[in-house]
């Protein structure tokens, strides 16, 4: 068989759901060998660093990923949140308001937006984000533990116990 950057693509994938970052990364260089402008390559190649703990590496290809396909949402989320983890802040927001202009329906990009907003202690902001995220998947439990957190941040208290009521009723309730 014939090694082509699709094959080495689903290679990578493959090693990565199984836990070994190392080979799913040697896989992926060897893609970008044969096919350098790919942006699931690069992406890919991200998530892998990013699970090794390698967030400068992880940034970097993002970056390319990025480069090459300006217009995904799951890839600029991503760097905004490697850029949060490196404390590159400013970056990462930028990178949140460009997916949010792109896909201003995207609830796992509000939360990730919020949490952003939260570790800067802009909790109105933080608040807001989050009860975009809820209205937009009202099932997505870190969103949900996130505005209530928000909430008691802002001495919300009312509001606070009904998040966690709702948490409770869906067997989620600790902390």
């Amino acid at each position: 068989m014939e090694e082509t950057s699709a094959w080495l693509n689903d290679s990578a994938i493959g090693f990565a759901q199984e836990g070994n970052h190392r080979e799913a990364i040697a896989c992926l260089q060897r893609g970008l060998l044969l096919d350098p402008k790919n942006p699931s390559l690069w992406f890919n190649l991200s998530l892998s660093y990013r699970a090794l703990g390698n967030r400068a590496e992880a940034r970097n290809a993002l970056l390319q990923a990025a480069r090459l396909n300006p217009l995904d949402v799951d890839i600029l989320d991503t760097l905004a949140v490697v850029l949060h983890e490196l404390g590159e802040d400013v970056s990462a927001e930028g990178y949140y308001k460009v997916a949010l202009e792109i896909s201003p329906g995207n609830g796992r990009v509000w939360n990730n937006y919020g949490v952003l907003q939260f570790s800067q202690s802009r909790y109105d902001e933080a608040r807001k984000s989050f009860e975009k995220s809820v209205a937009l998947v009202p099932d997505f439990d870190d969103a949900l533990y996130n505005l209530r957190d928000t909430y008691e941040e802002l001495g919300k208290t009312a509001e606070m116990e009904k998040c966690s009521a709702m948490l409770a009723r869906k067997g989620q309730g600790g902390q």
